[in-house]
């Protein structure tokens, strides 16, 4: 038997001073979590040339995704069963240190170690942050602290790369990562000392094979996207190994969180029909827009013949445009109580966004790319800070950092399978289309070995290789002629491909749209509602803060 305290809700303990030094605190966690995610992008070129190992470079990126995507939903459970200070300090602490050791990392492997670790911390924060703020508010408030830290993410997007490239340019490389120390020393303290412990609950079993069964499917999904995208293939026997462990395991984590009293995910929030559609919609902008938008920069270096600083310009104003409108709506969800409305309109901008970008191609102005973006990201920002509020009012309080970590695991998840189908997507509708785009002097002058050297649509951007490639070409009678053509080609061809990709990114954008008409407006909370042990797990509280009747229920259906 456990022994469950039932405590009054973390609002209710905390005087307004406390709670505003608290978010401050928690939005400079965020900030610092976010930041190391656009920051470190501008470094990687210093870094492989200062470590080596330019083959492992991915993994500089997907040793810290894998690792954050796993201890979300853990922690999530862990964070409700035990209290959100615990964690919460622990992944600063974490994050901290492994930056520091990533900071003075003596090769690149030991820097892809280090990143697992500080993925791992990252995902605690991130994890935690957001439930600690449905901790300190009701539901009718919490949209407009929601928003700010949609903002604070935001900002992040928009000053990271900036700040990477100064850092680098400067000091070096390594600052990067050095700087995140300063800022925990800040927020540690002050999270000390303002957020309350939990009370003591002893007897409470974890349930740690649904945790390996968990963590082991989603890291065997990541991987399969991951290298059946780059590396090995679709059809490949490690792919479709990976993809059948991933069933497996899967069946084996439903069938542990069946029979333990302490489930990391509780298969009844799954009957919650807001929880459900929520989270839908989270998973469809994850994958179908932010995974495409991934694409945007090869587009404007490639087919607009941009810089790098050129690109992250163009695709800045999305962050912009979701910082106004998440702090925008944030204060009307707040006043109002209401979310519907604007959940639509949010997607409903993100999908005349995203039409948008469909018409792009080698002469669209980049001023057009980034006013298209800047309506893409009103969209986001009208709609993400939203479902976070809608999941955490939809369930139990006791429920509370499950459903909050479902959100961002499920959008992770999506962004990870939306990078990896639309690479596929851009590969092979960039190959088809560069040689349908070869005129017959081409074909007749240059030779297959020389031609098939630009099926890698990026073979520009990497200098030495593509110097390599176009002296070979000029060499030939007429070679300059025969390289501007090839060229041509080249940059047609990646148009296609990305209108593609924002075809595709479209009719998920339609499917977001529906889902986002089929939520139900249940009106926000304007209390905290705890219910120790509720009917079912995940079903909606009652304004009282009670399980909702089975016959209310039933009314629904």
């Amino acid at each position: 038997m456990s022994t469950q305290v039932t405590a009054r809700p973390l609002g209710e303990l905390l005087n307004q001073r406390q709670k505003m030094v608290l978010l401050v605190s928690l939005m400079l966690t965020m900030f610092i979590g976010a930041l190391d995610q656009t920051i470190v992008a501008t470094a990687t070129p210093k870094i492989v040339a200062d470590l080596g190992g330019f083959n492992l470079l991915s993994w500089v990126f997907t040793s810290y995704m894998l690792a954050s995507t796993v201890s979300i939903p853990l922690v999530g459970k862990l964070s409700d069963m035990f209290g959100r200070k615990l964690f919460l300090i622990a992944g600063i602490i974490l994050f901290t240190i492994a930056s520091a050791l990533v900071g003075a990392a003596p090769s690149l492997p030991a820097l892809i170690a280090f990143r697992a670790v500080q993925g791992i911390g990252g995902g605690v924060i991130f994890a935690t942050v957001f439930s600690t703020v449905g901790d300190l508010f009701p539901p009718a408030e919490r949209g407009k602290y929601m928003g700010f830290f949609t903002g604070t993410f935001s900002l992040a997007s928009i000053l990271g790369p900036t700040v990477g490239g100064l850092l680098t340019d400067t000091v070096g490389w390594r600052w990067v990562f050095y700087i995140n120390v300063p800022f925990a020393f800040v927020a540690i303290p002050a999270i000390l000392r303002n957020l309350p412990s939990a009370p003591r609950v002893t007897g409470r079993r974890i349930d740690y094979v649904g945790a390996f069964c968990l963590s082991v499917a989603t890291v065997a999904l990541l991987l399969a996207l991951v290298w059946g995208q780059a590396d090995f293939g679709w059809s490949s026997p490690q792919t479709l190994g990976l993809l059948a462990g991933t069933v497996v395991f899967l069946a084996a984590f439903i069938l542990q969180e069946k029979r333990h009293p302490e489930p990391i995910i509780p298969l009844g929030l799954f009957r919650n029909r807001t929880f459900v559609i929520a989270n839908l919609l989270v998973f469809a902008l994850g994958g179908g827009m932010f995974g495409a938008i991934t694409y945007l920069p090869t587009f404007v270096q490639t087919s607009l013949d941009g810089s790098a600083t050129a690109s992250g310009l163009i695709t800045t104003p999305q962050s912009a445009g979701l910082l106004l409108t998440s702090i925008i709506g944030g204060q009307l969800i707040s006043r109002t109580g209401r979310y519907l409305v604007q959940t639509i309109l949010g997607a409903i901008l993100a999908l005349a966004g995203t039409l948008s970008l469909t018409t792009i191609g080698v002469g669209t102005p980049e001023w057009h790319v980034s006013a298209f973006m800047v309506v893409l990201g009103l969209g986001f920002g009208l709609v993400i800070p939203t479902m976070s509020v809608v999941i955490q009012n939809a369930v139990s309080h006791q429920f509370l950092g499950v459903a909050t970590s479902a959100r961002q695991f499920f959008m992770q998840i999506g962004q990870v399978l939306g990078i990896a189908v639309f690479g596929v997507v851009l590969a092979t509708t960039y190959r088809s289309a560069f040689q349908a785009g070869l005129t017959p002097e081409v074909r007749a002058g240059v030779p297959a070995a020389t031609i098939e050297k630009f099926d890698d649509p990026t073979l520009a951007l990497n200098k030495p290789a593509y110097a390599v490639v176009s002296n070979d070409v000029r060499s030939l009678d007429g070679g300059d002629q025969l390289l501007a053509s090839t060229l041509n080609a080249q940059r047609h061809a990646v148009a296609t491909a990305v209108r593609r990709i924002f075809i595709l990114s479209a009719l998920v954008g339609a499917f977001a749209l529906l889902m986002a008409c089929l939520l139900r407006e249940v009106p926000l909370r304007r209390s905290f509602g705890v219910t120790p042990e509720p009917a079912r797990p995940g079903l909606p509280e009652s304004p009282a803060g009670g399980a909702l009747p089975e016959t209310l229920l039933a009314s629904r259906k």
